[in-house]
């Protein structure tokens, strides 16, 4: 084994622990395969291990796909990505601002995101989720996250409008529309989308969750929606994809261009979303990737055309994070610097134990709550007998099992998530508040964009939202009139609103990639 293979295998070392799931990895550089691996299992009950033809659902990375097959349409004639989607599909639009399929393609569009418009509606992650619950959601948004084309918010909603798109003109299903222009022309035979949650999908890989210290639960996918996810590939298939991107035979050389193009926005920078593609710089060499995340999967496909350098990682659980993996694989491969880790800098302290269990708020663009708590052993994140341990590395940095997430508690803290995402955290007063003013915000508060009601009540001292999927969820104090509220997988915060008494008339709901989600107070 020559020393570039060792540490790329080290890379993927919690994949290599027995009977664990595992993942493919698959590296080409300048024409040639250098490192083609697969690890661990695609079926831990039945002990089915992964294989090169062991198919994934590679969540996002879909994307490109939908970008692509719109653009294949453009060359054609037949869809012009410059035209106000309601030329396409206008009963699908009740805002009033135009939207252009460019600014679909590019997530410079505005539209709220579907996932979270459903979860704020009480739709649980885990339903049977289909393409009409989706298109419904979408076509009662009256009101944008921003102008079009002013900003960049990643937003699942608009290659779900994509895929429609390419369905009402082709008359084919999205499906059918790539196997026939993508799929059979870059021979990737084991490539498919994946159409309605009951579907067969022949060599796929189970999804699981890996708590961090070597337990491993099922985690399964029930939706049934496609566009914005849902591609069922393998790696060799993926790959592919990536070197089309270098010598196009599939599309033409200025529709692979239109996917590369980086729109400016109103402030005058460049954005960083192109055609279905991140697109950016890494150590002085440009790049283009996307990553995928759904359940237990996780993808990442990442290219560095000045080094002719493919990556595709695929994987069923999400204990090693594919975009940081694809970065160390081009360190390895390209011998590129190491630099420091952001997140290190906020090693600083000792920190008491003790005082720093507590709720955690990592503000909007996107909340989050991190729960500590101290155990019998120690800090936990979360409580509960599946809790994992928070282990100290030094300082007031904690490890989150043998997971790449870390926590830096003390005076700063701040959270290092999925081994990629630095967020700063702050404490939150847990306490009992004022009995008399919490009676202020109690009713019922509707929305008709989402169809849904939620009831506000004050109980000893707390705040409660309460709603017919969610049950009822404590309210946290983060700001005047503003609580943060985390029900199941969606956490979002409300400011509550007032009218020109004071008195309040109704709340704006607000996640990563909602905005503004405006309720009324219908009774008090």
């Amino acid at each position: 084994m020559n020393p570039t293979e060792q540490k790329l295998d080290q890379i993927f070392h919690l994949w290599q622990q027995g009977l664990c799931p595992g993942g493919q990895v698959l590296v080409s550089h300048r024409g040639k395969v250098i490192y083609d691996k697969c690890f661990g299992y695609a079926n831990l009950e039945h002990q089915v291990p992964i294989t090169q033809d062991t198919v994934f659902h590679v969540a996002s990375v879909s994307k490109q796909i939908t970008v692509l097959c719109a653009l294949l349409l453009w060359e054609e004639g037949k869809l012009d990505i410059q035209a106000d989607i309601r030329q396409y599909v206008g009963d699908l639009v009740a805002f009033s601002e135009p939207v252009t399929v460019y600014q679909l393609m590019h997530n410079i569009s505005g539209i709220r995101d579907q996932w979270e418009l459903l979860m704020m509606q009480g739709v649980r992650i885990d339903d049977t989720i289909t393409m009409e619950d989706l298109k419904r959601a979408i076509a009662k948004q009256r009101a944008l996250n921003f102008a079009p084309g002013s900003e960049y918010l990643y937003s699942n909603s608009n290659f779900t409008l994509l895929a429609e798109m390419v369905e009402r003109i082709t008359g084919e299903t999205l499906h059918q529309f790539a196997k026939r222009r993508i799929f059979d022309p870059l021979g990737m035979g084991h490539t498919c989308i994946k159409e309605h949650f009951s579907q067969i999908i022949p060599g796929r890989a189970y999804s699981y969750d890996d708590n961090g210290e070597g337990g491993f639960c099922y985690h399964p996918i029930n939706f049934a929606a496609y566009g914005a996810t849902s591609l069922h590939t393998t790696a060799h298939d993926m790959m592919r994809v990536l070197e089309n991107y270098g010598a196009p035979k599939v599309g033409k050389p200025e529709t692979i261009e239109a996917m590369m193009e980086r729109p400016i926005l109103a402030d005058g920078s460049q954005s960083i979303y192109g055609g279905g593609l991140m697109l950016g710089e890494y150590k002085g060499q440009p790049y283009l990737e996307h990553g995928g995340v759904d359940a237990g999967y996780r993808a990442h496909v990442m290219r560095l055309p000045k080094e002719d350098l493919n990556i595709v990682i695929l994987c069923n659980t999400q204990n090693t994070i594919p975009a940081l993996a694809a970065r160390r694989i081009a360190d390895v491969v390209l011998d590129l610097p190491e630099q420091p880790a952001e997140h290190e800098a906020y090693r600083r302290e000792e920190v008491d134990a003790a005082q720093a269990a507590g709720l955690y708020l990592a503000d909007l663009p996107w909340a989050a709550l991190v729960r500590v708590e101290m155990g019998k052993s120690g800090l936990t994140l979360g409580a509960g007998p599946g809790a994992p341990a928070l282990l100290p590395l030094g300082g007031n940095c904690y490890q989150v099992g043998y997971l790449p997430d870390r926590l830096y508690l003390g005076r700063q803290p701040a959270a290092y998530q999925m081994g990629a995402n630095l967020m700063e955290l702050r404490k939150l007063d847990t306490g009992l508040e004022s009995t008399e003013r919490l009676l202020d915000y109690e009713g019922t508060y509707g929305s008709a964009e989402l169809d849904t009601h939620y009831h506000i009540l004050e109980e000893e001292g707390a705040l409660y939202a309460v709603h017919a999927r969610y049950g009822r969820c404590r309210l946290y104090a983060c700001g005047t009139d503003r609580y943060v509220v985390q029900m199941e997988h969606l956490t979002v915060i409300l400011t509550f609103l007032r009218g020109s008494g004071n008195q309040v008339i109704g709340f704006a709901m607000d996640g990563g990639r909602v905005r503004h989600m405006g309720f009324t107070k219908l009774d008090g």
